[in-house]
């Protein structure tokens, strides 16, 4: 067998160094195919001092691709894998990807699968010896990147076709929740510039930038379109947001001629439009101060296993708005079970619940039994960071109008004036939807 040459920086391999090693592995004809095809695309020689262009280059990657096509071609003719094509050109971590080919093992995890050095052993059941399936591993070190893809099995190894990895896609998911939505104090008039605070936290999985709206409701004497017309959002919508972070939004609404009043609730939305979720209203009503909740107390509502009558938590929407509420089956009488969360940050005295419940007009005769039960706390009962737990019934009757929608309104009076407490009401409001 000839020696290989070695010159400083180049490594020379005689053809027919190559044509005896194909020897137990092609033909006798298919070496000799194999020589044509090598001859056929020896490149012209390069002078010392010649200008070696981008389209040199080029030329020789391709001579050198359709060289290792070629050889595949001749190897699968003797047994060895073939890749023909790939389901995508590009894909997202996680993605399915098809390779198809021929003169796979029937075995399929004694086939292997490289992506430039990420190896994949484990296909789909639905693989076969010309279909391998799989998806992409997360063992990139940098992406995006495009990569060569290979299969090997037995020792022999197929051509390579080219696939660009990205990083995995990602569905947004989970809830944004917010807190009450305050306003300045004063009585509301035509041409006032009014600015809502809401905090916004993101209980989702990935970083975001959320789109800001304002929906109105209820719009009397003027509609949604001239309360939107000066509308401005602080910060600027989209707004970047990570993961568990809170951030204040807030939106300035003119309040526009003829206003009587309107029902203003903040939406937001992901980016992939995945996590939608809109705030509690905050109603204006020119002659009237706003009406805000004051946040030393939340409260929030379950729906027990027993004794609900049917009750579900569901989307209701109302004034164009989706909002989480609960479905009432009418026809059956259902309690919920509320807590009202003592949420002040300094002070130690107790302080004094009050609590009340109605169905806002028009309640289409949904309504509410006799309760809150318990109605208060005791004097001073609800240290800092306490808990006031109550029932409340809650129905329609079997002639009520399915489909007909309502809002439940819950307000919590702190009225104890002792020990530097001064009274506050918070309040919260909760769409109802009547079902079969």
């Amino acid at each position: 067998m000839p020696d290989t040459i070695v010159d400083p920086g180049t490594i020379s391999v005689p053809l027919s160094t190559i044509l005896d090693a194909l020897e137990e592995v092609l033909t006798d004809e298919e070496r000799d195919a194999l020589s044509q095809q090598l001859t056929a695309l020896r490149p012209a020689g390069v002078a010392p001092g010649d200008l070696i262009t981008a389209d040199l280059f080029n030329r020789m990657r391709y001579d050198i691709d359709d060289l290792l096509a070629r050889v595949a071609l001749l190897e699968g003719a003797a047994g060895g894998p073939v890749i023909e094509s790939l389901s995508a050109s590009t894909i997202a971590v996680n993605g399915t990807l098809v390779v198809t080919g021929r003169n796979f093992n029937p075995i399929r995890n004694l086939n292997n699968v490289l992506i430039g050095e990420v190896e994949i052993t484990q296909f789909r059941a639905d693989s076969s010896p010309t279909h391998l399936i799989f998806p992409v591993p997360d063992l990139f070190a940098a992406l995006p990147a495009t990569l060569p893809v290979r299969v090997s099995t037995e020792g022999r190894t197929s051509n390579a076709l080219p696939l660009t990895v990205t990083k995995p896609d990602q569905i947004q998911a989970g809830q944004f929740a917010f807190g009450a939505g305050q306003a300045p104090g004063g009585v509301i008039s035509v041409g006032a510039e009014v600015p809502i605070t809401w905090s916004v936290q993101a209980l989702t999985l990935f970083p975001d930038n959320i789109t800001l709206s304002l929906v109105v409701g209820s719009a009397n004497g003027a509609d949604a379109n001239a309360w939107l017309a000066d509308l401005t959002f602080d910060p600027a919508s989209p707004m970047p947001i990570l993961p568990g972070q809170t951030k204040s939004v807030q939106a300035t609404v003119k309040v526009p001629a003829g206003a009587v009043s309107a029902n203003l609730s903040l939406r937001v939305a992901s980016q992939d439009g995945n996590v939608v979720n809109v705030s509690d209203p905050v109603t204006i009503s020119v002659g009237d101060e706003i009406e805000v909740s004051d946040p030393r107390i939340d409260i929030t509502f379950q729906i027990p296993a027993f004794g609900s009558g049917g009750m579900v938590t569901g989307t209701v929407m109302i004034d164009g708005a989706p909002g989480e509420g609960i479905l009432v089956k009418k026809g059956q009488n259902g309690k919920l079970k509320f807590h009202a969360l003592d949420k002040r940050t300094s002070g130690s005295a107790g302080a004094t619940f009050g609590i009340t419940a109605e169905v806002l007009a028009p309640a289409n005769q949904l309504t509410v039994g006799t309760g809150p039960n318990p109605a208060a706390s005791g004097a001073g009962a609800i240290a800092v960071g306490g808990d006031f737990p109550f029932d409340l019934p809650l129905s329609a009757p079997a002639g009520a109008t399915t489909g007909a929608t309502a809002r439940l309104k819950i307000t919590c009076n702190q009225t104890r004036t002792a020990g530097g407490l001064t009274p506050y009401t918070s309040f919260k409001i909760i769409p109802l939807k009547i079902v079969d």
